[in-house]
């Protein structure tokens, strides 16, 4: 049975979403508890109480979060601003895109306290990096390494050929191994992406591979991120 009472919980907001006439569901990622769902009861008054709690409970805030429950659903009693991970324009969907995954792939109630030091890490990079992707890629390969399904670079040295393919399950294919329509890579790319030493045309490589590497764990549904990210760039052609 999960724990009654939770008090200052370090932890970040991954989703709000709306709950009955006044109230939200907040999916927080929590130090040491994991993922948390926790009612907000009242969130929508307009009390400086409440105001303050919808003022803290944006994405790229580290917050010290109480709650209070035995079931999977809480109820949230406090919340305290710690800090602020200034994030605007792209880092911010980039932001949306990195709490998506971890609403998908991590279990409720499930303590990941290194991959909340990576997602503080990732905040920190998206927040100061005029160049979003290193924050991204940096943190989708640490993930699947962190949840067990990480890339395995190793099979590349020595490689024999200057480019090869990817599947999820079987690693880094050889060319002859591969269906004429399946993506290929090149080798010196790869290499650069395991010493996390990206430049242009490893970036790209890596957004490819992670993608590859990522879907079978998203069970083919796509994500609302991606979709509200292109919705967003393209407002901002017209």
């Amino acid at each position: 049975m999960s724990t009654a009472r939770v008090e200052a919980e370090p932890g970040y907001v991954l989703h709000v979403r709306a709950y009955r006439d006044t109230s939200a569901i907040i999916d927080v990622f929590s130090r040491h508890h994991g993922r948390v769902s926790a009612v907000a009861k009242g969130l929508k008054a307009n009390t400086k109480g409440r105001q303050r709690w919808r003022a803290d409970l944006q994405p790229g805030n580290l917050l010290f979060l109480s709650w209070s429950g035995r079931g999977e659903l809480k109820t949230l009693s406090d919340v305290q601003l710690n800090s602020r991970f200034p994030l605007k324009g792209d880092a911010l969907y980039c932001a949306f895109y990195v709490n998506e995954l971890l609403q998908r792939l991590l279990h409720p109630l499930d303590p990941q306290p290194d991959i909340f030091s990576l997602y503080g890490q990732c905040l920190l990079g998206l927040s100061r990096d005029p160049e979003p992707e290193l924050a991204l890629r940096h943190f989708e390969f640490a993930l699947l390494n962190q949840l067990g399904y990480g890339v395995d670079f190793s099979t590349l040295d020595d490689c024999p050929a200057a480019s090869v393919g990817f599947h999820p399950e079987q690693g880094f294919l050889l060319p002859e191994l591969l269906p004429p329509d399946s993506p290929r890579f090149p080798v010196a790319d790869l290499q650069r992406i395991a010493s996390y030493d990206f430049d242009a045309d490893s970036l790209k490589v890596a957004k490819q591979l992670s993608r590859l590497a990522l879907a079978p764990l998203l069970g083919g549904r796509p994500l609302n991120s991606r979709k509200l990210f292109m919705q967003a760039r393209k407002r901002s052609y017209e």
